[in-house]
């Protein structure tokens, strides 16, 4: 049985008091989950998977364009965006890596039982897509990697840490990240090359969800759990049509490092956006878009 420290808290608000024009609610492995949704006339599946700290914000405006190759679907991975912070469960943590993996499984197969998919995920996100993708490779249409944190991030916090889960961090654990709204305003600046295109929609989109309350409990739980991935080491088991793509001043997840990811996955094809940071689908989504669509193109030439 897990529960949450819910004690220090700066949020006053739920999850679904935030909700807006975009939302839905689905719930999935035991978990709501928030998520946003195109349809399109094309069976495949396009699943996007965020980053850490972004939500389906993030993907937004790509929705349409991406809907000319499939339904899509955005959702909010559990301690982020909207999707509701269990405060208790009993079995598997919901805000655990392994978790996330599960709930990708439950999203395809609620969304689409027996067509093709697309896996899109950003940086942290993109260890989520490859992992599911690489026990699924007969399903999977094709894998786009953006700035994958396969490198840089290859393991976080190793849940054997008898400090971090001890019950002096649970306690102590939601305090230290209350600061984060510091801390991820210069990661949010540090993730774009030009950053006058940070405007006000985009910073209130990405700290919404800090006005939820026990969100600093959920973040730290997902934290020493959630990030934990060895999908760096199997790479080259990976025989999917793959799409890297990257920022060329990328200062979070180095673009050397999304480079030597395309070149460990087999006939990996690999773009770097000129001009650009961590986040070319907010930061450049025109160019971001065009790699794509000419990818997602020659898939059924």
């Amino acid at each position: 049985m897990g529960k949450l420290n819910y004690k220090a808290t700066k949020g006053t608000k739920s999850e679904k008091d935030l909700a807006h024009d975009f939302s839905r609610f689905v719930e999935l492995a035991g978990v709501d989950i928030h998520y946003e949704y195109q349809d399109s006339k094309e069976e495949t599946l396009i699943v996007l998977l965020h980053g850490f700290g972004a939500n389906t914000y993030s993907f937004r405006k790509l929705l349409p364009e991406l809907s000319k190759f499939g339904k899509v679907i955005s959702y909010d991975r559990p301690a982020f965006g909207l999707t509701v912070r269990p405060k208790s469960w009993s079995g598997e943590n919901p805000y655990s890596y392994h978790y996330q993996i599960r709930l990708l499984d439950e999203i395809i197969k609620s969304f689409s039982p027996t067509s093709k998919v697309i896996l899109l995920g950003h940086s942290a996100g993109a260890a989520v897509a490859t992992e599911w993708a690489l026990s699924n490779q007969e399903r999977v249409k094709a894998l786009i990697l953006e700035a994958p944190a396969f490198r840089t991030f290859r393991s976080g916090p190793k849940p054997a840490s008898k400090l971090l889960q001890s019950a002096l961090m649970n306690s102590v654990g939601p305090r230290l990240v209350a600061g984060f709204k510091k801390a991820g305003t210069k990661i949010l600046y540090r993730s774009w090359f030009d950053d006058s295109g940070i405007t006000q929609e985009v910073f209130d989109a990405y700290y919404l969800p800090l006005e939820i309350k026990g969100w600093e409990a959920a973040f730290w739980e997902f934290t020493r759990n959630g990030v934990q991935s060895s999908i760096n080491r199997h790479l080259a088991e990976l025989s999917i049509p793959t799409l890297v793509i990257t920022g060329d001043h990328d200062q979070v997840i180095p673009t050397r490092d999304s480079i030597s990811v395309s070149k460990d996955i087999a006939d990996a094809e690999l773009k770097i956006v000129d001009s650009c940071g961590h986040i070319p689908h907010e930061e450049k989504p025109k160019e971001f878009m065009q790699s794509v669509s000419v990818f997602l193109s020659q898939l059924d030439n």
